[in-house]
């Protein structure tokens, strides 16, 4: 069990009058950090001022003292950890300067500590409530799981399609998942998702492939539409629905799929790809996209943090598909077409997926256990016998200690 930063995301029902509230911080916190960004452009000039900080701002703008003060200050920290990041020399991808933020482009957010919230006092789950401050009456939340633990800050957000939601930053104990004595090593693919070295394979649903004719549809009638009229901004929803519908059916697979994992395997072997890179090549590129790796192997990872099992990830360039399995011979071409191929060497053949997850799961295990390929049958076939010779062994040891002899 371990202390980990965990968030919990619930949707909010805000009464006109608490939507408008919300809205008005919204704007606030838009506005602070435009005014930050427009300050550091003007760095060297007269109009720039040092140290310029919310406190500043609203004695030019006196409606800034309506909305919450907490608010505006985690926007302003936010700014200053953002410059701190861009002007860091050592960061391996560079963050380039700071941009405004315009009403209706992206998701409307802002933050408030947890002691602004004082930290737990703030939520009701019985009522199903969560107070915000300068708001009268609680605000309707749906909660459809509790947590316990220490409140560190929560985010209100507002999405296109005109949601409310908060997002809780709680830190709090986790259980680790009881060991199974079992690792696995995982290639990513896209006619399947993933494909495990156990011979498992995950179907790609190609979400975005199955919902881009009704996307397509969508977007078309958004083009017809006046921009600013009643029937543009309704014609906006629905594509935004479109979209919404997409991310949650890919984060709702997903979340299976690494549970799954997490819960079967000690040792989650991956490989290291380069998406940015593969995704230069327009004939995949959408593919790529819509197969979102990088979530996938994310999810996997903090699951696995937070569960006590383990993820390790081999190098980009080993050449997993190019070689044989069985008895390591090399290929020296292998175009992208070929999904099956037999070994010249030893005469397996071979599903290139499949054989790409075995060399991945032999490679991992070299590289985290120190066992070669020659090794791995007899380790592989005392999965089944592990679980139980630790159980004994654990039951024996509190026997001894239960029963002390000659004391």
């Amino acid at each position: 069990m371990s202390l980990f930063i965990r968030s919990y995301k619930y949707r909010m029902y805000p009464n006109k009058e608490q939507a408008a509230f919300l809205d008005r911080n919204f704007g606030a916190a838009r506005f602070i950090w435009n005014a930050l960004v427009a300050n550091f452009n003007n760095y060297g000039t007269d109009e720039y001022v040092d140290k310029l900080s919310e406190v500043q701002l609203k004695k030019d703008n006196p409606w800034l003292k309506e909305v919450i003060s907490y608010a505006l200050q985690q926007k302003r920290m936010d700014f200053f950890e953002f410059m701190k990041q861009h002007f860091n020399k050592k960061r391996k991808k560079k963050v380039g300067r700071p941009k405004f933020k315009k009403k209706g482009v992206s998701n409307d957010s802002f933050r408030l500590p947890g002691q602004c919230l004082g930290y737990m006092k703030a939520f009701n789950f019985e009522r199903n409530t969560v107070k915000i401050p300068k708001i009268d009456k609680p605000v309707k939340v749906r909660f459809d799981r509790t947590f316990s633990g220490q409140v560190k800050s929560a985010t209100i957000s507002k999405d296109k399609l005109g949601h409310y939601y908060i997002s809780v930053c709680v830190e709090e104990e986790i259980q680790h998942l009881p060991k199974t004595y079992k690792d696995i090593g995982i290639d990513l693919g896209l006619n399947d998702l993933l494909i495990l070295s156990n011979g498992t394979k995950f179907q790609n649903p190609k979400i975005f492939r199955e919902t881009q004719a009704e996307l397509k549809k969508a977007q078309q009638h958004l083009s017809r539409k006046t921009k600013g009229s009643n029937r543009y901004l309704k014609q906006r929803l629905e594509v935004a629905k479109i979209h919404k519908k997409i991310a949650r059916q890919r984060s709702w697979y997903y979340h299976n799929i690494s549970n799954y994992l997490v819960r079967q395997f000690d040792t989650i072997i991956l490989e290291d790809l380069n998406v940015s890179g593969m995704i230069k090549n327009r004939s995949l590129a959408k593919s790529i996209a819509d197969a979102a790796w990088s979530t996938l192997t994310t999810m996997i990872s903090y699951k696995a943090r937070w569960y006590g099992k383990e993820v390790f990830q081999i190098g980009r360039f080993f050449p997993s598909s190019k070689l044989c399995s069985a008895c390591g011979h090399k290929m020296t071409n292998m175009d992208l077409s070929i999904r099956e191929w037999d070994c010249p060497s030893c005469g397996t053949n071979h599903d290139r997926d499949l054989n790409a997850a075995r060399n991945i799961y032999q490679e991992g295990m070299k590289q985290v256990h120190g066992l070669l390929s020659e090794e791995l049958p007899d380790y592989n076939r005392g999965e089944t016998i592990r679980p139980s010779w630790f159980l004994n062994q654990k039951a024996s040891f509190d026997e001894a200690i239960s029963n002390p002899i000659g004391l």
